[in-house]
């Protein structure tokens, strides 16, 4: 009794996860599958539309904007057809999924390289720099998110907000778009980098497909050559294997960093806290075959034998390092340029924050008229429907000259109903204003 007491609430909660109740008929699935692959005519000038929105969000460091391009980008398709043809060898689908899959990239690295080749902004932005350095983590996103993916792909109702999701998870299109920025600008390691990016994302939607259509058991095509079919699963197998290692090389090193970073403001925070004395940078520098710790302070001049102090302590922090540089501001020849530079940098924040408050200002003052003139409007429509009923509706404006003031000119804009007399009207206002004044009558249909 015991057992079956803990074995059915197990049994009631692993058939939450099933998804034979919401799964599509595979035949319908497969076919929904082999349409999205298609690069042709609308999928072909979408794609393009998205690889053109993805470089401007790039190029101005957008964040807004790239996700706009990966939600409306159609890569997915050719994608999952790749991982879903392996698992049922279809060779004919693996065939269309694999052409269209090249030209799919070919077209976007060729319009991405011809945006950023046009684009007068060549300095690579954070967006750009961020697409250059994959790791274990890409590995893991594009996975899951492809396996959420395929598992939406496979529900009668399809689940947009999961696809929407996915596409933006993945992020297929600022890799292949940044590949064409270093095309333009003929850089290899932007080229490289964001390459292999876009091929973790690739080799690893495919997979998660690949592990649904198995798990699932989409009809398989039959091959009567068995060493094919040991050929293609070898061939996918190593193509995920080659992936993924660099990968796990690339997070080691990024862990490192990450380590070595936190050990070195560990230092700086506990070492270098002097009441008189602040650090105002600190990075690593060459000397012959020595790496050395820069550090630029400025207040109280730190005594040699507190320099040989913070030189014994460093070791304690297991830094890659072989010793200490210390730049001190006071007195120190070397620091002048840095006292200079933060000098400038205070001046030019300070004339920046001067121009916002005097465009602050005039927006004030603008804001203000505008106010003032809604506030006369609706005074003089109260007041000029005691002698015009007529009338249900005033605006006020003025014109604006070449010099860019404005003119002494009122322009009256007047819906009405019925016949207006427009001489008395205008000679009323003309009193009531103080002021010449144009006018509109706009008869009420």
């Amino acid at each position: 009794m015991q057992a079956k007491t803990i074995i059915r609430p197990l049994l009631r909660l692993l058939e939450r996860f099933s998804l034979e109740q919401e799964k599509d008929d595979p035949a319908a699935i497969l076919a929904a599958i082999e349409r999205d692959v298609r690069f042709r005519g609308i999928n072909l000038w979408i794609l393009i539309a998205a690889v053109v929105v993805a470089s401007v969000g790039l190029n101005v460091n957008s964040t807004p904007v790239i996700i706009g391009a990966m939600l409306i980008s159609p890569l997915m398709g050719p994608i999952i057809g790749i991982g879903v043809s392996l698992a049922t060898y279809n060779l004919p689908l693996l065939n269309k999924s694999l052409r269209n899959f090249i030209v799919a990239v070919f077209f976007s690295i060729i319009t991405s390289a011809l945006y950023f080749l046009l684009s007068p902004l060549k300095e690579a932005r954070s967006e750009l720099i961020a697409r250059t350095s994959p790791s274990l983590w890409d590995v893991l996103i594009a996975f899951f998110g492809g396996l959420a993916g395929i598992i939406a792909a496979t529900g009668r109702e399809k689940k947009l907000t999961v696809v929407a999701g996915v596409a933006i998870a993945t992020a297929l299109m600022p890799p292949l778009c940044t590949v064409g920025y270093g095309v333009a600008t003929l850089q290899l390691s932007f080229i490289g980098g964001a390459f292999y990016l876009f091929s973790i994302n690739a080799v690893f939607i495919s997979t998660a497909a690949y592990l649904v259509a198995q798990l699932l058991r989409f009809p398989n095509i039959e091959i009567t050559n068995i060493q094919l079919r040991k050929r293609i699963r070898r061939i996918a197998l190593l193509i995920v294997i080659g992936t993924f290692l660099p990968s796990l090389y690339l997070s080691w090193q990024l862990v490192q960093k990450a380590i070595y970073e936190e050990r070195l403001r560990l230092f700086i925070q506990h070492e270098l806290s002097y009441p008189n004395t602040s650090v105002i940078s600190h990075k690593l520098i060459r000397r012959g075959e020595k790496t050395l710790l820069e550090i630029v302070l400025i207040g109280e001049v730190l005594t040699e034998k507190e320099q040989a102090r913070l030189r014994e302590a460093l070791a304690a922090y297991n830094l890659p390092i072989d010793g200490i540089e210390i730049i001190q501001g006071r007195g120190s020849d070397t620091y002048t340029p840095s006292v200079t530079q933060i000098e400038a940098t205070y001046q030019r924040f300070y004339l920046e924050s001067q121009r916002l408050q005097d465009s602050l200002r005039v927006l004030r003052e603008r804001l203000q008229m505008y106010e003032k003139r809604d506030t006369l409007a609706s005074s003089l429509l109260e007041e000029i429907r005691v002698f015009f009923p007529g009338v249900s509706a005033i605006g006020l404006s003025t014109l604006t000259t070449a010099g860019g003031t404005p003119d002494s000119l009122y322009v009256v804009i007047i819906r009405h109903r019925g016949e207006l007399p427009e001489t008395p009207l205008r000679t009323w206002l003309e009193k009531r204003l103080s002021k010449p004044i144009q006018t509109c009558l706009l008869p009420e249909k």
